[in-house]
């Protein structure tokens, strides 16, 4: 996170935008954590929405934020956990 800030700051007049991408429980083959359905539904009651995120959350942000429409929002840190942690 600093290092995203400090790339914003620093790099901001020539154009360049840094965010970071803080994903929470995601739904993948990488995530041993959940291991089977039980885990799962662990993980999905620590987060405000009762669900874990899919891939598909995660990469709806990162293409948001590719775009270019967030551009005032360089030196931020995105959070894509279904409020399981709120800053």
């Amino acid at each position: 996170m600093a290092m995203t800030r400090t790339i914003a700051r620093q790099n901001g007049r020539q154009g360049i935008t840094a965010f970071a991408v803080a994903p929470g429980y995601v739904d993948t083959a990488f995530n041993p954590s959940f291991g089977d359905a039980a885990g799962i539904a662990a993980a999905a009651r620590d987060t405000g929405l009762g669900q874990v995120a899919e891939p598909q959350d995660v990469a709806n942000i990162l293409a948001f934020l590719a775009s270019g429409l967030a551009r005032h929002a360089t030196g931020t840190t995105i959070d894509v956990n279904g409020a399981s942690y709120v800053r």
